[in-house]
């Protein structure tokens, strides 16, 4: 039906960025971008929401780099989101880029400093890096914080990580 409205009305853009988050919730990333990235064209808002959901569909698709560029932009509308802050850690992280992870996850510790997801997802970037007891003690570190993260080491060990 947003298909059917959006070519009706090819000037009214939430329609069509409506259908990106239908594609967005199947999930059709491919999809959705091209119709978030339609609806941007036809007049929709690029504000924070836009580029965060941009983004999180690029990351389902493997497309850090775009994904890290579209968080950065949600960041500049919105600096002190920890969500989204947390996600362009993810997103660079998946991407091969630690030390950038580091940063954004210092960001985040700097916000919340009681967050021991980013703290543990720190550890992980300095194993990633070659830093293994660094980032090993730092893991356990988030560990106390939060005992629930235990299953994300226990995993790891499980799959000989």
């Amino acid at each position: 039906y947003y298909k059917k409205a959006a070519d009706l009305d090819p000037k009214n853009a939430r329609y069509v960025f409506e259908m990106g988050m239908v594609y967005y919730a199947i999930p059709d990333d491919k999809n959705a971008i091209a119709m978030f990235e339609l609806a941007g064209e036809r007049g929709w808002v690029k504000n924070a929401d836009y580029y965060e959901n941009l983004a999180y569909s690029y990351m389902n698709i493997g497309n850090f780099a775009r994904s890290t560029e579209m968080l950065q932009k949600s960041l500049e509308k919105r600096p002190y989101s920890v969500t989204v802050t947390f996600a362009l850690g993810e997103s660079q992280y998946k991407g091969g880029q630690f030390q950038e992870a580091i940063d954004s996850w210092d960001k985040v510790l700097q916000i919340d400093n009681k967050n021991a997801r980013a703290l543990y997802m720190i550890g992980m970037s300095y194993q990633k890096m070659g830093q293994k007891e660094k980032g090993m003690a730092i893991c356990d570190k988030a560990i106390e914080m939060d005992p629930s993260l235990n299953s994300l080491k226990q995993k790891k060990m499980d799959i000989g990580m």
